[in-house]
């Protein structure tokens, strides 16, 4: 009976410690998606007042990507492997490109 008591103790701590774990990981990847906004993105995509684009002339912010219909993380990372020609190139990383859209899509308001 000790045993299944402790048996049963462990599992209830293992199940009560993952999802912080994982809500953890999430706020930690998105912070980490912030810091590398602010170093390479910020001048463009993160200016104060700035919206969505009304032509090709334009940049959006991130949060206006965030907020288009349809968008999603994994939208969102896929592009980012794309060099647009009116971007600069950052040769990030999948772990960067993924931090950076989870940063983008945190921006989205209403349901996530």
């Amino acid at each position: 009976m000790a045993r299944f008591a402790l048996a049963l103790s462990i599992a209830m701590l293992i199940a009560v410690a993952m999802p912080v774990s994982s809500a953890s990981a999430a706020v930690d990847e998105v912070a980490q998606g912030r810091d590398i906004a602010q170093r390479l993105c910020a001048g463009c995509h993160m200016r104060p007042g700035q919206g969505e684009k009304s032509d090709h002339s334009q940049i959006p912010s991130f949060r206006a990507v965030a907020n288009r219909p349809g968008q999603s993380l994994e939208g969102t990372a896929s592009w980012l492997k794309i060099a647009p020609p009116t971007m600069p190139n950052h040769h990030l990383s999948s772990e960067e490109r993924a931090h950076l859209a989870a940063f983008i899509m945190s921006l989205r308001e209403g349901e996530r």
